[in-house]
Formats: structure tokens, sequence, C-alpha cells
């Protein structure tokens, strides 16, 4: 079953696909733990799980968040219990794993969650104005493609498929600082500020700016609900 969307944002759709209020949640590749914060706050108990050393010393040193926890791991294996978690979710980072650990992850996955746990994942879509300016210094669309081959060829083995949800999330920037700082300090991608600031990114940046002087880019996103049999 695929759900058209329309413009929406990765929260609102993840509200109305998971359950979130007393449900153990892992956010997986979870940055600087924002987003886990946003589930806490609607009632989850979120452990975060980042591999990136630099982030994980930077979330070791932040201030403490009630019902949030943030370790330093790799999907892979996960310093979580067996049959504990009721829902991972992998919010635009499923990609940045490597291929060859994608049998793994799902296994682990199957391993931390409840009979029925639910696998939320989150992907971006390498089409829109957002990929339109990124491609020129970080164009994921070979990852993002082999995250994709590898949901369909591996998933299956533990998890069984519900839902397939596709919509555009809206950026505004109110101009190219903005866009630079979004991207431009990022611990957990491998391409050099320099290059996001750029004249080249700047000029295909300002080709999408409104007669109000914003930019608004278009990000189309996927996401999958699986459920692991039981």
């Amino acid at each position: 079953m695929i759900n058209q969307l329309g413009i929406s944002t990765d929260l609102d759709v993840l509200k109305q696909i998971l359950t979130l209020k007393d449900r153990n949640i892992v956010d997986i590749g979870c940055g600087d733990g924002g987003f886990a914060r946003i589930l806490a706050d609607l009632g989850a108990r979120v452990t975060g799980i980042e591999p990136n050393p630099v982030q994980a010393e930077k979330n070791r040193l932040a201030e403490v968040t009630e019902r949030v926890k943030l370790l330093e791991a790799g999907a892979q294996e996960m310093p979580l219990e067996e049959n504990s978690q009721d829902a991972l979710i992998f919010r635009f980072s499923l990609h940045h794993i490597p291929e060859a650990l994608y049998a793994a992850v799902f296994k682990e996955a199957a391993r931390v969650l409840k009979p029925g746990g639910q696998v939320y994942i989150i992907e971006p879509v390498a089409e829109g104005s957002s990929q339109h300016v990124m491609e020129l210094f970080h164009d994921e669309t070979t990852v993002r493609a082999a995250a994709q081959a590898a949901m369909s060829r591996l998933l299956p083995a533990h998890f069984d498929h519900r839902s397939t949800n596709v919509y555009e999330v809206q950026r505004h920037y109110v101009d190219f600082d903005a866009y630079f700082k979004r991207y431009g300090n990022l611990t957990y991608n491998h391409y050099a500020a320099d290059s996001v600031s750029s004249d080249a990114v700047k000029q295909r940046f300002l080709s999408h700016q409104a007669e109000n002087g914003e930019v608004t880019l278009s990000q189309p996103v996927k996401s999958d609900l699986f459920i692991l049999r039981t």
C-alpha cells in the first residue's frame, strides 16, 4: 500500500503511523539527539544510537533530557537487551550505513525488538530542488539506491512490509548563510565545509529564490513500515 501524503513533515507522518506514548523507541543515527528529544516530548522513552565518535562525544557532554538516552554505537551491534524495544526508527540514516553491514543491522533489529515490533525507515529520494543544490557537494544518489535495494532484499527475512508513505518536505531559508549553517558543519557527513560555500552551490541555491528573497527547497521523502514477524 502506497500512501501519497502531499506536503508534510517527517514528524507529522510518523505520528500517523507509530504510537509513541509510553513506548520504547530507538532513534538510529540520532545525530545530536534533537529528534529523539521531540519523540520524548510526545511521551516515548527514547534511546538514540549514534556511531560517529565526534558527535557521540558531544552528546555525552550535552544536557541530560528526561526519557532520552544517547549512546555511541553502530546499528549492527546495539547495547540493548533482546526483545526490549517497541520500534526502531531510521530517519535519513539507513543510507549512511555501509552496505556490507545491512544484513547484520536488520538481524540486530529483529533481536532487540519485542514480538510484533516495528521498523520505520525514512529515506530521502534523490529528486527535487533540495537534490538539485546538494548534489554539487554531496550526491547521495548511489547510497540511497543501495539502501532501498537492501530493504527489499534483506528485510523480508525477518519482517513483513505494511505500508509505504510518499510525501514532500519543504525547507525554507532566509538566505544562503542559513543554508550553510544547516549543512556546513555536520559531523556525520564526509564533505568539506568549504564545498558547501562554493560559488557553484550558492548560485544554484539562489536559482530557487522567490521574489521575497527567501528560498524554499523541496525534499521528496519515502517512508516504510515493517513489522517483526512472530
